[in-house]
Order: structure tokens, then sequence, then C-alpha cells
């Protein structure tokens, strides 16, 4: 089918896992310490899966908590009583929800041409993508949830005031895709400053992350997306491990300067005209590359968002957003930002 109106390109996909969101958990590795101790401090008996699929997820909650289970599907082939659970769910706060929600971004649905299948969750709640609108509708019928989502939900704007916890998962726990995702555990309460953990390790809380990023202004000081710019930034890692996000002299930069559009992100050339000589650019080059890994270092990359799948030992592939890189751009030009760095 068509992925790509603009250019024109066509894969295989299929419309309805893609559509719905149908990317089936498998296995336990969402099932970490935090999380087990989340399920077991809420103290419910059953776990209802609003978008149950194969069942995998509450099969693992019988077998580890022995609870009583219950689904709801939108497809009626799986044995589930039917439900459109992005509509409505019938409230139950008795229950914990265990879920693994569709994930799909409005303008994914518009590339992959799914737009007449999805279109009108959207249009109906003004929300950007369908994990979002599956997040509302858990937290309107259940009290504590625990849902596996994209870990972009991290630098999202969704409300994060019922959310307690967000354990970020490098362990795939699909068989069909190698979406980047996290466990997020939701409570009844409200202003929470979610705890963020890699698996099971502490990490920092949702707070401090944002005081990391700091506030940004637009600066005239940097051009983004310049064919002609003096320096170049790959902002994504490779699956490589020691081919990482960096900053590097323009002519150094194996990247066709043809190819930068004003909607790159991922590879790109910028224009700082004040770096006038050689030497400049090199300098700001080095100063950049030490400020943006002091960040990945103390926020052991969180700041950053999951791309595609992990690299080649196993550690979340990351990507740089422009606004943290504008941040980072000023500070190595020396300008000074509004920033809050944690404790050693």
């Amino acid at each position: 089918m068509l992925t790509s109106i603009e250019r024109g390109i066509t894969t295989q996909v299929d419309v309805t896992k893609v559509g719905r969101g149908a990317f089936n958990t498998k296995g336990s590795s969402w099932l970490n310490a935090v999380v087990r101790k989340f399920i077991t401090s809420a103290s419910l008996n059953s776990a209802i899966d609003p978008f149950a699929g194969q069942g995998d997820m509450l099969r693992l909650c019988e077998a580890e908590f022995h609870m009583s289970t219950s689904g709801l599907d939108i497809q009626d082939q799986l044995g589930w009583p039917i439900n459109d659970s992005l509509v409505s769910i019938p409230k139950s706060t008795d229950s914990i929800c265990i879920t693994n929600p569709p994930y799909l971004a409005n303008y994914s649905a518009k590339r992959k041409s799914m737009w007449p299948m999805v279109g009108s969750y959207y249009e109906n709640t003004g929300r950007g993508d369908l994990y979002e609108i599956a997040l509302d509708k858990c937290l309107e019928a259940f009290d504590y949830v625990v849902a596996i989502i994209p870990e972009t939900f991290l630098h999202s704007n969704y409300p994060k005031d019922r959310c307690a916890i967000v354990s970020i998962l490098e362990k795939n726990p699909f068989e069909d895709t190698t979406f980047p995702v996290c466990v997020t555990c939701w409570v009844p309460q409200t202003k929470q400053n979610p705890v963020i953990y890699v698996g099971e390790r502490e990490v920092m809380t949702y707070s401090a992350m944002v005081g990391i990023k700091g506030d940004v202004s637009r600066s005239k000081r940097i051009v983004f997306n310049d064919p002609e710019g003096n320096i170049g930034l790959k902002a994504v890692d490779s699956s490589k491990a020691d081919d990482r996000i960096s900053f590097m002299q323009g002519k150094d930069f194996d990247y066709p300067r043809s190819s930068i559009k004003v909607s790159s992100r991922l590879m790109t050339y910028l224009n700082i005209p004040e770096l006038t000589t050689e030497k400049d650019i090199r300098s700001f080059c080095e100063r950049a590359n030490t400020i943006l890994e002091s960040y990945r270092e103390r926020s052991e990359d969180i700041i950053l968002s999951g791309f595609k799948g992990n690299n080649k030992k196993g550690k979340r592939r990351r990507r740089l957003d422009y606004r943290l890189a504008r941040k980072i751009i000023l500070e190595a030009l020396g300008e000074s930002v509004q920033t809050t760095l944690p404790l050693e």
C-alpha cells in the first residue's frame, strides 16, 4: 500500500495491525520488579485489559498474581466481548487496568493512508496519537492503570498528574516491532511527579528531567537546516554503539547537502555565522559534544527521545530534538541558558 503520499513510496503494510495498533506483548520483560511492586501495592484482585488482543498480559497476571482477569477488544475473532475502547470503557474501579493500547500518530495515519479507518478518533478527541486517546479512556474507567506506551510519552505534553512511575524498557516486549516503549503506572491521586526508571534502575523524577532540558527560545545566532551550513549535526545514534549523536565541522559531515529540507530532523547542517574560521568551528564542536555527553551521562540518556530499537550492544538508540540541540549550541557559544542539573 502507499505509505508516503508525498514521495509516492509503496511498501507492504498490514493495514489491520498498523491501523489498530495491534502489536502483541510477548514474554514477561514488561513485568519488572518496579511494575510488579506497583501492581501488588494496588491491592486489587482482578485485572482488565480493554485492548486485550491475544491476552498475553492477562495470562501473565493470572500466573504471577493469581488474579481473576477479563478483556475487551474491537476484533470479534479473538474471543473477548467486543468493545471499541477508544470510544468508551465500562467503569471498573475495583479492577486494575493492565494493557498495551494501540499506538499510531495522526500524521502516520495520514502518511500510511489509514485515515479512513482511524481518523474519527483524532477528530473527536483532539489527541495526536491513539495511545493518548486510549489512556484518556483507561484513566476515566479505572483508578489504577498499568500501560505499555511509546517512550516519547516522556517528552510529550500529555498530562502526567496521575502518573506515578515510568519504567523505560530496553528489552523489546514485542515480537513484531522494535518500537521504543515504557511501562507507565497510574494512580487515582493527582499532583504526581513520576519517578523515571531505566528498567529497574531509578534515574530521576520527571520534574528533574524537565529541569535539565531547561527553557530555551529561538535564537538568531543559529539557522537550522541550512544546506550551506558550517556545522554538521548527526541527531540520531547509529546501530553501532560508538557512532553516536554528534556535532562536527560541516566539511567533514558525509551527508549530501542537497538532501537537506525544512523538515530534516535526523541529519542536517546548521549555520552559525559568528564561527568564521576553521579553528572556531572545531573548538565549538568540541565544546558542544562535551556538553551533550555530559547531559547524556548525568540523565542516563532519558532527556533524549528513544529511536527505533537498540544498538548492537543492546542499549536504546536516541534522537536529539532541535529544542535541546539549540540549548546545547547556545551553551557552547557561551550564552547562559536556564537549566537545573541533578546532583552528582
